[in-house]
């Protein structure tokens, strides 16, 4: 599907009834090409490295149409893995794909067909979720019941005002050019999503998120790297004398060039945002 047949303005305000619709098949269409399919056996073979041992229990969290569901049933015959995701569309396809698998397989994944994020999940019972390439659009009905549930650490607000307000010493490496308000909110968002990611892992437990970036970790300025740090939950250093809620430690961070960057220029229409790729983050519970 072109991207320029979808307004994807107007389909991220219509909640999450939009990924059962247009914006559904357009994440299809692009977690199926070639591009995608190499990070997600990446992630796979990143995981496979990284653990000691194989997990008992795995989440995919935004699973979507299954690519790294199947993935993962594959390569952990003898782990349960669960699947989450808002759209029925996705969970549908992630079904169809899933029977290629063998009924032993099968029998051991589960899908749930919920929005995200949803503090009334099971806690604390997983040995490792997945966080890849997520698209979710928290419905605005729910910002209470996510203030409550997912936000009750106060300094965190005075740590994201600070950095959503925080300009580079350089004007020239400068990366921010929405409005404070709306990096606030965007970063409030993503803690309280990584808040629910914690909660369902066990300690010590491992996320692997990956997600979209022009560069390494380690070449982002200061500033970038303590907003990041934040959102994904370890950020564990003193900000403008305010100490933020440590969910996770960090583990280990690749970077890969990759069109998957791609996606993020079918939303915005930047062409600088044709290149990059992603970030391959390991982070462990604490």
């Amino acid at each position: 599907m072109d991207h320029k047949q979808i307004d994807f303005d107007q389909e991220l305000t219509s909640g999450l009834e939009t990924y059962n619709r247009d914006l559904g098949e357009w994440w299809r269409s692009r977690s199926d090409d070639w591009a995608h399919g190499r990070a997600y056996q990446k992630v796979v073979q990143h995981i496979v490295n990284f653990l000691s041992a194989q997990p008992q229990r795995i989440v995919d969290y935004a699973c979507g149409s299954g690519q790294m569901l199947t993935r993962l049933a594959w390569h952990f015959p003898n782990s349960w893995v669960i699947g989450f995701d808002g759209s029925s569309l996705l969970l549908q396809l992630a079904e169809q794909r899933l029977h290629h698998l063998g009924k032993d397989r099968i029998n051991r994944v589960q899908l749930v067909e919920t929005e995200l994020p949803n503090f009334s999940l099971p806690k604390g019972q997983s040995d490792l979720l997945l966080f890849i390439f997520p698209n979710i659009v928290p419905d605005p009905a729910n910002h209470e019941v996510y203030n409550r549930n997912g936000f009750n650490h106060d300094a965190d607000t005075d740590v994201a005002h600070y950095l959503a307000h925080a300009r580079e010493l350089n004007p020239e490496d400068e990366t921010v050019i929405d409005d404070p308000e709306d990096v606030y909110d965007s970063m409030i968002t993503d803690k309280v999503i990584s808040r629910n990611l914690r909660g369902l892992l066990r300690p010590g437990g491992i996320c692997i998120r990956a997600h979209y970036a022009n560069a390494p970790r380690e070449e982002l300025t200061e500033l970038v790297q303590q907003r990041l740090a934040f959102e994904e939950g370890s950020l564990h250093t003193v900000v403008d004398g305010a100490q933020p809620e440590q969910l996770f430690s960090l583990q280990d961070c690749k970077y890969f060039r990759s069109k998957v960057a791609e996606d993020v220029f079918h939303q915005t229409g930047d062409e600088s945002d044709k290149k990059g790729g992603y970030l391959l983050t390991t982070l462990k519970a604490v």
